[in-house]
């Protein structure tokens, strides 16, 4: 980030020390008891009112998460400056066990000793031994929270630890370094946007199944669809957006001048009260679900509380809850907060688990024993937090243990040095440099949705049309900031060459899938159907090329560095490429409008349904919502989480990862693929993981609101863009000794690629989303930038001169719209009750070339008409010009 010029004021005279916030411990008590009373409540009273009231436990969770992250960032960062402390952010590596470490031993101990009675209880339901094993598995290795079947296994709290783990490794090379740069209006803007990220997941959730918790979480704890519940409760990213909102949160007071100091405090007890009093909607007609609940009141409420009992404490005079909550026996609650809620979950067990406590007790204990329950609770967490968590032998051992796993893993959470030479891999970095390396800026692209400032480059559509062109005309003419002309530039400009064969291998993706949405109405050949029907596989491919194409024509050729010029205006580069592609699919979407509503009026589709569809096609807002993402035009949810990773790119992406060596882009690529591999092992667990059981080709998927999420959420689309963009990055840096290596024929990853689909008809046929994520988007990939480097090379090989050839380039570029086309066309001839209206039903098999032939010529005049209309293009242009104007320092923090 750029300093302001004012920057070298802000350097500290006197060291600032930070004072102790003692209260915040006691806050911590104030979140755990309820907790650990609402887990068992049901025990403890009949009275449904007050089960109600009591068992929202994962509304309060939130702030466990806000409360983490707050005090990371407060040991972590530098008061009154915008800066991370340098010392304990150098090695990240050692920083992220270190954290580990202070909750592993005690996780450890208490899972080891109560693993008989957890094992021997899955022995009496007759659970299978290699279940067992790998629950035991996940448990010690902290991933539950990665699987909604498994995330409350054994000690089910602990699930809390999973996502926190996972929250604590990006933390000081994402998080820290990054949110610590930004000024309070950053700072605000990216709790809104965080805020609003969380509600529109929370949102999808309750649309998917209910908005009221007398319907979602009825007090006998059965949900309408529970994997999807878990995923929404317990998946890590939103622990890390609630984690990062805490860090944002405690940088805008440790901002605070002199002259904010001396305003006087509000009284925080109104804000804790309000976060508390949001429990209380579930006994009103407001009963919302826990989840909206959670997202939009509780969280912000709490957090806002926080602020003002930190701003409170330094205070000269803090209120009386400020000191409550400061005060010894608070503080003493707040140390044991943590002990208390790892025990809980297995001493509730004991007393509470049916099929444990009739063979222990004869039943469950009665409602009387519930105070006695918590009392042991509390005496036995005081008794664990006095000789275990405080132990110094036990903390000298967890420290040597996090220094021998920080050495053992040196150097695989550093993935930049800031000397921006010739791309060459920096092995031997200064001290200096090893300072920057805590910035970490490859993991940012990991989990992108961190930082407020986003925005982005669509990529396949951008390139291949005269609205591209309209675009970077635009970008040409972008007003450049006073510092971009200072910018130091190689002795000799190098010039991008064009890459025709990347358009050719749009159409080895499109043509495939718009034969596979309707390969069932052209063959009942079920072999050919396996192998044809693998739309899901193919589409990573998709999201690749788009991050290969946006990188490529925005970051630097031979340097580490983005384009300054491109990525100047954030707000006008989205919009851009938001505006490549809006034009037809709204186009499109207006005609056939009345086909899909007259479609759901004979499936006796509410109104109100209707309208939620035609707003979340128009708004491109539909692969969040599982139950809606294949809306109207099936094929666009493609768009609808393409526009999110666009949004990142401007100002999260593309400009960090441009910083990376190639060593740092390497080590992103395969961060990247293990996440992404990570979710589809989590899918496929809860699932099936053999194509066979999971994506028949009657079409007819188990859990088909899982499978929605795993193919179409925008975070995961993010993840495999990010890796194209890191795939040419890798090629862009290659040095004169690189380019003058023999290239590698890449008609061998092209067939090892296609060739994975094979694996449908082999007793190897694992479902789309292993293929994907193990086999096709990392050899596509390869073949990508194997592709790129033989097209720039002396003596291209016959598969790189066939797709760069005008033929392959003319069919590049009818791959937009054949994508957005062909599901209107097919549901014309093959949707059910559509066709028996027009046709008497659906087409026969013999039409299915000529319905391929109709999309191709349909594709074509669109392409020539529309995509390449000067006025369409001047157009889009600008309405993009005016929503970046509308929208003008939203992606951007104005210090």
């Amino acid at each position: 980030m750029a300093m302001p010029p004012d920057a070298k004021q802000e350097v500290k005279p006197v060291k600032v020390s930070k004072p102790r916030i003692d209260c915040i411990d006691g806050c911590r008590f104030a979140l755990v008891f309820p907790i650990v009373i609402a887990h068992f409540a049901r025990f403890g009273t009949n009275n449904l009112t007050a089960l109600k009231l009591l068992t929202q436990e994962n509304v309060l969770v939130g702030g466990f998460f806000v409360i983490s992250g707050y005090v990371s960032a407060y040991t972590s960062t530098k008061l009154g400056e915008r800066k991370a402390e340098d010392k304990k952010l150098a090695n990240p590596e050692l920083f992220f066990w270190q954290r580990v470490m202070a909750y592993y031993p005690l996780h450890f101990v208490v899972s080891a000793i109560f693993a008989p009675m957890f094992i021997q209880v899955e022995r009496w339901y007759n659970t299978p031994w290699t279940t067992s094993a790998f629950r035991a598995f996940l448990n010690f290795s902290m991933l539950q929270a990665w699987f909604p079947k498994e995330a409350e296994i054994w000690n089910q709290p602990t699930w809390f630890l999973s996502a926190l783990t996972f929250s604590n490794l990006t933390m000081p090379t994402l998080v820290l370094p990054q949110v610590a740069q930004l000024s309070k209006n950053g700072l605000q803007k990216l709790f809104v946007a965080l805020t609003g990220i969380s509600l529109l997941q929370k949102v999808s959730y309750s649309e998917t199944s209910r908005f009221h918790s007398s319907k979602e979480h009825p007090v006998n704890g059965q949900v309408m669809h529970p994997l999807i519940w878990n995923l929404t409760r317990f998946h890590p990213f939103w622990a890390l957006i609630e984690m990062t909102m805490g860090v944002a949160a405690v940088r805008h007071v440790m901002l605070d001048t002199e002259e904010d100091k001396k305003k006087p405090t509000t009284n925080p007890l109104w804000m804790f009260l309000a976060a508390y009093a949001s429990l209380g909607l579930r006994l009103t007609k407001f009963d919302f679900n826990d989840a909206i609940i959670r997202s939009v009141l509780f969280v912000p409420i709490f957090t806002k509380f926080l602020t003002q009992i930190h701003r409170d404490a330094i205070s000269a005079n803090p209120a009386p809850i400020t000191r409550f909550f400061g005060s010894k026996p608070m503080a003493t609650l707040g140390s044991i907060a943590f002990p208390m809620f790892i025990l809980h979950g297995p001493i509730g067990q004991i007393f509470y688990k049916k099929i444990l406590a009739k063979k222990i007790w004869g039943a469950p204990m009665p409602t009387a024993f519930f105070p006695f329950y918590l009392l042991i609770c509390l005496g036995l967490s005081h008794l664990t937090n006095e000789y275990f968590v405080k132990n110094k032998k036990v903390s000298a051992i967890s420290g040597k243990v996090a220094q021998f796993l920080g050495n053992w893993h040196k150097a695989s959470l550093m993935l930049r040095q800031r000397t921006f030479s010739t791309g060459q891999d920096d092995t031997v970095p200064s001290t200096a440099q090893q300072r920057c390396s805590a910035d970490g800026a490859s993991c940012k692209a990991v989990v992108s949705l961190l930082d407020e400032r986003e925005a982005a480059e669509s990529v396949w559509i951008a390139d291949m049309s005269a609205v591209a062109q309209k675009i970077d005309a635009d970008a040409k003419a972008m007003p450049l900031p006073p510092d971009v002309k200072k910018d130091a530039k190689p002795v000799v400009k190098a010039s991008k060459p064009r890459i025709d064969c990347i358009d050719g291998c749009r159409f080895a993706l499109v043509f495939p899938i718009v034969v596979a949405h309707f390969a069932r109405f052209g063959t009942k050949n079920l072999t050919m159907l396996k192998l044809l029907t693998q739309e899901n596989v193919l589409v990573g491919g998709f999201f690749v090329i788009s991050g290969y194409v946006s990188a490529y024509t925005s970051t630097k050729l031979g340097e580490r560095k983005a384009e300054d010029k491109k990525l100047a205006n954030p707000e006008l580069f989205f919009w851009q490429r938001v505006m490549a592609y809006y034009p037809l699919h709204f186009v499109v979407s207006a005609i056939f409008a009345p086909m899909f509503i007259q479609v759901e009026r004979w499936f006796n589709t509410p109104w109100t349904t209707t309208a939620m569809r035609a707003f979340l096609n128009f708004s491109l807002l539909q692969a969040w919502f599982p139950a809606e993402a294949e809306i109207w035009n099936q094929p666009t949810w493609f768009l609808s989480a393409l526009t999110f990773s666009n949004l990142t790119m401007p100002t999260l992406v593309l400009p960090q990862v441009a910083q990376l060596s190639k060593n740092g882009l390497q080590k992103l690529f395969a961060a990247l693929t293990g996440i992404s591999l990570l979710q589809k092992v989590s899918y496929s667990e809860t699932s099936r993981f053999h194509s066979s059981k999971e994506h028949p080709v009657n079409g007819q998927v188990m859990h088909p609101l899982i499978w929605n999420l795993t193919r179409f959420h925008p975070f995961w689309a993010l993840i495999e863009m990010t890796m194209g963009v890191a795939a040419v990055r890798h090629v862009m840096l290659d040095t004169e000794e690189d380019k003058k290596k023999p290239t590698t024929n890449p008609l061998w990853m092209f067939l090892a690629a296609y060739a994975s689909l094979g694996l449908r008809l082999t007793s190897f046929d694992f479902n789309d989303a292993i293929i994907r994520s193990v086999l096709f988007v990392p050899i596509f990939t390869k073949f990508l930038t194997q592709i790129h480097r033989d097209a720039i090379s002396a003596n291209p090989a016959p598969i790189t001169r066939f797709f760069g050839s005008k033929p392959m380039a003319m069919l590049g570029s009818i791959a937009f719209p054949m994508f957005i086309l062909h599901g209107p066309i097919g549901q014309i001839f093959y949707k059910k009750v559509l066709a028996r209206k027009l046709w008497g039903g659906p087409m026969s098999t013999r039409f299915f070339p000529i319905y391929l032939a109709i999309c191709l010529g349909l594709s074509h005049l669109t392409n020539e008409y529309f995509v390449k209309n000067k006025k369409v293009g001047a157009f889009a242009g600008k309405v993009a010009q005016f929503l970046a104007s509308w929208t003008e320092g939203m992606l951007r923090d104005r210090a």
